[in-house]
């Protein structure tokens, strides 16, 4: 991958247990953190941050062929940002174009209509919840 600090961009890599889902230089990666929204560019200063699901958005170095924005459902994980890399490491990566709407709300009212007793299974279904609200987002906003 070619120096980014010359290019004024930061190289973002999405890795799974199965592959590396995606390995670009960005302008800009903005990242779902289990607590709200981070955005990183050129220079940031470096963190180790928990993800929640949600969707990374990736805009791509202006001018060249990549100045898109690409988006990507990933569902917990971590990122580590350091000397203009942003690392992602999860479970679960799927490029929103990808993502089945329609089975995505079919999930999510699944989930909705099951009944948790106790505070782990009632754990557990919030998390659930949150992720299929996360992916049916990115799905309607990959249109």
């Amino acid at each position: 991958m070619a120096d980014t600090k010359q290019s004024g961009a930061v190289r973002c890599v999405i890795v799974t247990p199965e592959q590396t889902s995606l390995d670009t230089k960005a302008r800009s990666v903005t990242l779902p953190l289990f607590d709200g929204l981070r955005g990183v560019g050129h220079g940031h200063s470096p963190f180790i941050g928990r993800l929640g699901a949600g969707e990374v958005r990736i805009v791509g170095e202006q001018g060249g062929p990549a100045d898109a924005v690409r988006r990507l459902f990933v569902e917990g994980g971590f990122v580590e940002v350091a000397h203009d890399s942003v690392t992602v490491i999860t479970q679960r990566a799927v490029p929103a174009d990808k993502v089945d709407a329609a089975a995505a709300r079919a999930e999510l009212e699944k989930i909705s209509g099951t009944r948790a007793t106790g505070d782990e299974a009632i754990e557990a279904k919030i998390k659930a919840e949150e992720a299929a609200r996360a992916l049916v987002r990115t799905a309607s906003r990959a249109r």
